[in-house]
């Protein structure tokens, strides 16, 4: 026997297949060890705060100021006042109801039976008081969406408050400081609430209105399709085709347009020349009429358009494709008598509000000196987020809640550049304040000052936008496709040194994506 080689009797040599075979086998328990634990580590946490007063459990950051000492601020404190020159009370009862989308009948969450629930109408000033009662077997809550409230009266379940559960009643107060088109929806788990019909229309009326509007309108843009089995998808106040207003010929109509989805609605009227005089309820100063013009409706966002009715025909409200070219699918149509069905324009443009308008002296621009400024760049990648596998929406390569907030101090004045560098589109809803429109692409706002408080931010775009932060609290800043906010497309800004008694997490019970 040569020295070195021992031969075992009986033993045969593996074959290559037999080796392949196992290495693979390896491979794959490596592979599905790795991808077990990979679920099991990306569990959000049972319980999670997000008091700013030392008990938060999200990382602070670098950018972030340290936390003071002292005694915390609860978040109870910022509340509105107990009395006003006027009140507006309202309740708002949560139960299941049947509701008719299209031909079809689905069981839909509503606020007092209907879905839409009923809208609000209050005047600027006033105090408006509601109380919700919830009849439902799960928890929710109301988030005005747009309204700068008392950071209690936010709605967001796990930060401001508990959900409320079946049986229970909560009520929100808040003072309807500015005029302007805004809507409220349950904040919690928001993604599945607001597809199932819990969603209505805030309009706060100027005590003194500019212009004289002989018809005032809204329609609301809303997906029923993971509303109920077999529903159909997009409608228009819960219509599937066409919707119609009422108007006579000459009048003057105010139309209010509410996207409620997640996805983006792109829209123009045709019939008749019109203005954007407002989006997200801020005026828009001195706007031009637009012929065919494309608008961008983002998740969250509201347009205000005013328009002549024509001395003949109707004026029709559609949707286009991404070529600009009307759709077959759901439209409105105004007035009486034939309405346009095609665009004059066989390219017709896409509105860019930051050249809309005419300038006027604003205390926020470009220009102006910041005392914090922060970036946040959007993406995703596919991997698992609380235990599931699929896409993960991140801020800064990070997704929630590792995301380190952005922490303001009272009267400081805040940039934020915003850089959407995934292929997605980003609505980014910042709670409790409205912002400034700097730039975009790198180009200054040159129109009217434009203040919203839902930016809608297409792939590979890039805005930078500036506010006060002028109302104390821990607020939410996260993308309003509400589905990516639920798979980690969500932050905060928060003031230093506020507790609050609320936790997230499915220990607490409060989930507000």
């Amino acid at each position: 026997m040569q020295e070195g080689s021992i031969k075992h009797k009986g033993a045969k040599p593996l074959r290559p297949r037999t080796i392949i075979l196992l290495a693979l086998l390896g491979v794959l328990l490596i592979a599905g060890g790795y991808a077990g634990w990979s679920a099991w580590s990306s569990q959000l946490p049972e319980r999670i705060n997000m008091g700013s007063d030392g008990n938060m459990t999200m990382p602070m950051g670098d950018n972030s100021m340290p936390m003071p000492s002292g005694p915390a601020t609860p978040i109870a404190s910022f509340k509105a006042p107990e009395t006003a020159a006027q009140t507006k009370n309202f309740t708002l009862t949560a139960r299941t109801a049947n509701v008719k989308i299209g031909n079809q009948t689905i069981e839909a969450l509503t606020y007092n039976g209907t879905a839409p629930g009923p809208t609000l109408r209050v005047q600027q000033g006033d105090l408006v008081v509601v109380k919700l009662v919830n009849t439902l077997s799960e928890g929710i809550t109301i988030h005005w969406h747009g309204v700068a409230v008392p950071n209690s009266a936010d709605g967001v379940a796990g930060v401001t408050q508990n959900a409320v559960k079946k049986g229970e009643t909560y009520t929100y107060r808040f003072i309807a400081k500015d005029a302007g088109t805004y809507w409220y929806h349950s904040h919690q788990q928001s993604n599945d609430q607001v597809k199932r019909g819990l969603f209505g229309m805030l309009i706060v009326d100027p005590k003194q209105p500019a212009e004289h509007d002989d018809v005032d309108a809204a329609l609301i843009y809303h997906d029923w399709s993971n509303a109920g089995k077999d529903t159909s998808g997009n409608t228009i106040e819960k219509t599937v085709s066409t919707s119609h207003i009422q108007a006579r010929p000459g009048a003057w109509v105010h139309l209010r347009l509410l996207d409620t989805d997640n996805d983006q609605h792109m829209a123009t009227l045709i019939g008749a020349p019109f203005t954007v005089t407002a989006m997200d309820g801020a005026d828009i100063n001195k706007p031009q009429p637009l012929s065919e013009s494309i608008l961008s409706v983002g998740s969250g966002q509201r347009y205000d358009l005013r328009f002549q009715m024509p001395a003949q025909g109707a004026v029709r409200l559609v949707e286009v494709d991404d070529k600009g070219k009307p759709t077959d699918g759901i439209s409105a149509i105004i007035g009486d008598g034939n309405a346009p069905t095609a665009l004059h324009n066989a390219n017709p443009p896409i509105f860019d509000f930051t050249h809309y308008g005419q300038s006027k002296p604003d205390p926020i621009t470009a220009d102006t000196h910041f005392d914090n400024v922060n970036t946040m760049k959007l993406d995703s990648h596919f991997g698992f987020f609380d235990g599931s596998f699929g896409s993960v929406y991140t801020i800064n390569g990070k997704s929630f809640p590792d995301i380190p907030p952005i922490t303001v101090k009272e009267g400081q004045l805040v940039k934020i550049s915003i850089i959407n560098e995934g292929t997605s589109v980003h609505p980014i809803h910042l709670h409790g304040h409205d912002f400034s429109v700097l730039s975009r692409n790198g180009k200054k706002v040159t129109g009217s000052p434009i203040y919203l408080d839902t930016i809608n931010i297409q792939s590979k775009e890039s805005y930078e936008i500036g506010f006060r932060a002028d109302n104390p609290g821990l607020w939410m800043d996260h993308c309003h496709d509400l589905d990516h906010a639920s798979h980690g497309m969500d932050m905060m800004v928060v003031y230093p040194n506020i507790s609050t008694p609320f936790d997230m997490g499915k220990k607490s019970g409060n989930i507000p994506e």
